[in-house]
């Protein structure tokens, strides 16, 4: 009887804090380093996520969040976006907060693409959660599960920064049980300089088998770079 194959995703969620102007070329070496199948990025403004890819020589897909300033200038857009070696179809951006401004930063977006590496493929999903608004963050959870469910992938992660805290993190969490994925554990993750809380997360099936995890420890260096720290999770399925 042929055994099941199964297909290892190493994949990397990080908050770049794009408005600050961060070191591209650094933070291109620190994904490089990393060796991911893909990286979903948050709060990246359009320029900065080609530039790298470029860098990599990935493809890349970026969909804009919200204009900070106004439409006027446009290159300050802070949005999602996903970068990989791969290549990349059915993408998708959506609201998941309805009713609020593009003009505003409350406004917030999911982004969908899906990734093939041979045979294999794998749904990928990236947000950014509201960080004020405790009632807010859990709907727009629940809308990100939603979307999920509906594309019904058969391998599907769930990455980014989900701003729980302590009083939210077990609601949030709750909302994609029943489409089958599970949160790994990890690390904290923000601030960079000296971590203390986990913001950043990636989500993966059920049947998943997590093979490797690492978020760095923090520190001036990476301060330099985000608040946030890269989260990495490697996973076989």
């Amino acid at each position: 009887m042929a055994q099941a194959r199964h297909t290892r995703w190493r994949l990397i969620t990080w908050n770049v804090l794009g408005a600050h102007q961060p070191n591209l070329e650094l933070l291109a070496e620190v994904i490089e380093g990393y060796a991911a199948d893909a990286v979903a990025l948050q709060e990246v403004r359009r320029r900065q996520a080609r530039r790298i890819a470029h860098r990599l020589g990935w493809q890349w897909h970026w969909a804009r969040k919200h204009y900070p300033f106004s439409p006027l200038v446009w290159w300050r857009a802070e949005g999602l976006a996903v970068l990989s070696p791969s290549p990349m179809t059915h993408v998708m951006h959506t609201s998941i907060s309805p009713g609020v401004s593009t003009w505003s930063y409350r406004h917030r977006i999911l982004l969908a693409v899906t990734v093939t590496r041979g045979d294999d493929a794998v749904r990928l999903y990236t947000t950014h959660l509201a960080s004020h608004d405790a009632d807010a963050r859990i709907a727009q959870a629940r809308r990100v599960a939603e979307f999920v469910a509906q594309d019904g992938a058969p391998v599907a992660a769930v990455m980014g920064d989900l701003n729980t805290t302590d009083d939210t993190e077990i609601e949030i969490l709750r909302e994609f049980r029943p489409m089958g994925l599970r949160d790994p554990g990890g690390l904290v993750s923000n601030p960079s300089i000296a971590p203390y809380q986990r913001l950043d997360y990636v989500l993966v099936p059920d049947r998943a088998t997590v093979i490797d995890q690492h978020t760095p420890d923090g520190g001036e260096r990476w301060n330099e770079l985000s608040d946030h720290l890269p989260v990495l999770l490697e996973f076989e399925v």
